[in-house]
């Protein structure tokens, strides 16, 4: 089949806009002396068993912040805003959420870091599992998931136009495979103009084993957290694919699914094993760095860019067979990876070919995109020096790394804590409301796009809130008075019934 044909007779343009979006953004607690914090996961941030904004990773003191789904990026980074204003305030005074992949300085004794304290058992021993096996350091990197998924009208007019898959959810799966192939051969592409790990802090090598000069990111070489050599999978298909995951499985290379750490996941479902009878929903990417330029860890250029790249990546053909096509595209990344922050990368005419392509395609396909996108990427590849990892590598090098992270990490959690915050900044009962709800772990659902009307949800209830007032229903409205302000009309929902304890069915 013709890929290209077939966008070109697609509404790709109205469907780009309703590709869904998702975010998980990791984060160490740190003090404001730059070491790793050695507190608890803060009680004011709900209960971990079921709360959908806020979790733990690997360790106690890793925060992960998740975004519901989005289509539009505003909504996105507004997302991300919410949920860093509600962890800083959540965290202790002299805590802050540190603002590069890499960690903070590290314990000297391992077992000094904590791992998750969390209730379900299974989740501990799984944690217990990693730390023996890949050691506890290795697993302290942090970074940006970003999930994404095209928009179902778009898959369903491709698979109307051919005949080779006569089933929709094997097209689908056949389709996430192309763009996941594609992604791992041109991967090197986000390591460069997003990459920003190039050093690290003490306590994160403990041997010889480390790069001896600084770096475009460690995180993404095979310096980071990766499995071992003697793990290989298929992505040809997906009997492929699952059979190489059950062979490593049951040779106890792997003990599960989520073990199997790619710059990309196929996802079928909420857990990873929901890939083996839901198809692929939706794909995962793993190799994103956080971005200490940004508050949230990334930024809104950098989100747009990789909606257009994964576009990019169904219109551009492959050239080798599947998992040599996939093994060239590791093999570059590496070494991009590895590549000193301060030089042109040696893959420069390869990236200006891709950024070439996605141009046309959008010119082709009338996607609403401005061309500064591309402009900045073509600059960004003959410019390092606009890259955040250079630009990491050269605050390192006026004072530290660590005092330049520190700095950046105390300036975002003054800005969370100021009522100047621009996510909801029209109302500021309705952002403290908003802000203690999420702590809590109540389920927030936008009902207008200003962000001043929502309802809350937990435990079968549901309350509707606006600058009117509150509503049971969404039609009937309490009004607020002087003498009956928002967050007491509607305190019911943080307290009581609403404070955390869920239904006996649903634990």
């Amino acid at each position: 089949m013709n890929m290209q044909e077939m966008l070109r007779h697609t509404n790709v343009a109205g469907s780009f806009a309703q590709c869904k979006m998702g975010i998980e953004r990791e984060g160490q607690r740190a003090t404001l002396q730059g070491q790793l914090a050695t507190t608890d996961h803060p009680q004011t941030l709900g209960i971990r068993a079921y709360h959908p904004y806020i979790q733990t990773d690997f360790a106690e003191t890793q925060l992960e912040l998740i975004t519901p789904i989005c289509t539009r990026t505003t909504d996105l980074t507004n997302w991300l805003e919410l949920l860093h204003t509600t962890a800083e305030t959540a965290m202790a005074p002299n805590e802050v959420l540190w603002p590069i992949s890499m960690p903070p300085a590290l314990p000297k004794d391992e077992q000094d870091i904590q791992l998750a304290k969390l209730s379900d058992p299974h989740d501990v021993a799984y944690r217990s599992h990693l730390a023996a096996v890949y050691g506890r350091r290795k697993q302290m990197v942090s970074g940006i998931h970003f999930n994404f998924e095209f928009d179902p009208a778009l898959v369903k007019q491709l698979f109307d136009q051919q005949n080779d898959i006569p089933d929709f959810g094997d097209f689908k799966t056949a389709l996430y495979f192309k763009v996941t192939r594609n992604y791992l051969r041109y991967q090197w592409l986000i390591t460069y103009l997003m990459g920003a790990s190039p050093t690290s802090e003490p306590g994160y090598f403990t041997d010889d084993d480390r790069p001896t000069k600084p770096v475009r990111s460690i995180r993404n070489s095979h310096y980071g957290y990766t499995n071992g050599p003697d793990v290989h999978v298929s992505y040809a298909d997906m009997p492929h694919y699952l059979a190489d995951l059950d062979r490593l499985e049951a040779a106890g290379t792997l003990s599960q699914d989520k073990e199997f750490y790619a710059p990309v996941r196929l996802r079928g479902g909420h857990e990873v094993h929901d890939l083996r009878t839901a198809g692929v929903e939706y794909l995962e990417l793993r190799n994103i760095d956080l971005n200490p330029f940004s508050p949230y860890g990334i930024n809104s250029a950098q989100i747009t860019f990789l909606r257009c790249f994964l576009l990019t990546l169904l219109w551009l053909d492959e050239e080798q067979p599947a998992d040599d096509w996939v093994a060239t595209g590791t093999a570059a990344n590496d070494a991009v990876a590895l590549e000193d922050p301060t030089t042109i990368s040696a893959r420069v005419e390869e990236g200006e070919m891709l950024v070439n392509t996605m141009e046309e395609m959008s010119h082709a396909l009338q996607l609403p995109l401005s061309a500064t996108l591309f402009n900045d990427a073509r600059y960004t590849l003959h410019r390092p020096e606009k890259t955040p990892a250079y630009m990491l590598y050269t605050q390192r090098r006026l004072s530290s790394q660590e005092r330049f992270a520190t700095g950046i990490a105390m300036r975002n959690k003054q800005s969370a804590n100021t009522a100047t915050d621009r996510f909801m900044a029209t109302n500021v009962q309705l952002r403290i409301l908003l802000i203690n709800a999420v702590k809590r772990g109540i389920t927030v659902t936008f009902t207008n796009r200003t962000k001043t009307a929502f309802k809350l949800s937990f435990n079968d209830r549901t309350i509707y809130v606006s600058d009117r007032g509150t509503s049971n229903d969404g039609d009937h409205w309490q009004p607020v008075t002087t003498e009956n302000p928002l967050p007491v009309t509607v305190a019911h929902a943080l307290d009581m019934s609403w404070r955390g304890e869920k239904h006996e069915d649903e634990e």
